[in-house]
């Protein structure tokens, strides 16, 4: 159905309202199939997870770029080097000293030492022990200080041997030194002072052997000295006190 060719414009609109009504009662006609539900839910989820997965994958980068840059920063600028970074210069420019290794423990000695012949300084030490406390001063011999004076036993002679300060054959007033020995091992007491630093024996060469301070605890102002010497014979003896100065001096035995 199309309109004559010489028709007019009155014709070609009728034309057009006639094809609108019959498109109109075609469609009209058509009854539409169900929507397809199931197929869009599919779908959104798909994309869901997809934006989900996506999210998470630059969530991991974004936490291994911070620990990568947050190690980088600690570590040596110059890693290819191999070398240790230089010591750091204090604020006048100058390398600060390196600290040595540490001193070794050194037992509580007197504030004065002994020299050897060959003028090395030997220390001196004083020890304190309680009453009746046996000290190994030798193989075979043993020393112990009570309140009444020294005790010592060992060598030939099995029986206890005892030396009194308190019998009035030694003055505690004055600085002095006393001697008993039996083969190699020497001792005795010293007293008359609360400052003494060390004894030292004497031989025949000249050579001096620094011996062992014993004393009860709180300074009595006494105490008991001994050393084992297997050269040479011991000519003198010298008390010295704690700044090395001469306290008392026992004649050549």
């Amino acid at each position: 159905m199309t309109p004559a060719p010489d028709a007019g414009p009155d014709a070609a609109g009728a034309w057009d309202d006639l094809l609108r009504a019959e498109f109109a009662r075609a469609a009209h006609d058509v009854t539409p199939g169900p929507a397809p539900v199931a197929a869009v839910v599919r779908a959104g989820r798909a994309r869901r997870r997809r934006r989900t997965v996506a999210l998470s994958v630059l969530a991991v980068l974004g936490v291994a770029f911070a620990v990568a840059a947050g190690t980088s920063l600690g570590r040596d600028p110059h890693p290819a080097a191999g070398l240790a970074a230089p010591p750091a210069r204090p604020a006048t420019g100058a390398f600060a000293p390196t600290a040595g290794p540490p001193s070794p423990a050194v037992p509580r000695t007197s504030a004065s030492s002994s020299s050897s012949s060959s003028g090395q300084q030997i220390p001196t030490p004083v020890r304190t022990v309680a009453p009746g406390e046996r000290v190994a001063a030798a193989p075979g011999w043993k020393v112990w200080l009570t309140v009444g004076g020294k005790h010592w036993q060992g060598g030939e002679d099995p029986l206890e041997q005892f030396r009194s300060v308190t019998d009035g054959n030694i003055d505690l007033a004055r600085p002095g030194i006393s001697h008993q020995g039996e083969g190699a091992f020497h001792s005795g007491l010293y007293y008359g002072t609360r400052d003494a630093g060390r004894v030292e024996l004497v031989d025949d060469r000249g050579r001096t052997t620094a011996a062992t301070l014993l004393e009860l605890p709180g300074r009595p102002g006494w105490g008991v000295w001994y050393a084992v010497k297997r050269e040479g014979g011991v000519l003198g003896l010298r008390l010295y006190d704690r700044a090395g100065r001469l306290l008392s001096e026992l004649p050549p035995l």
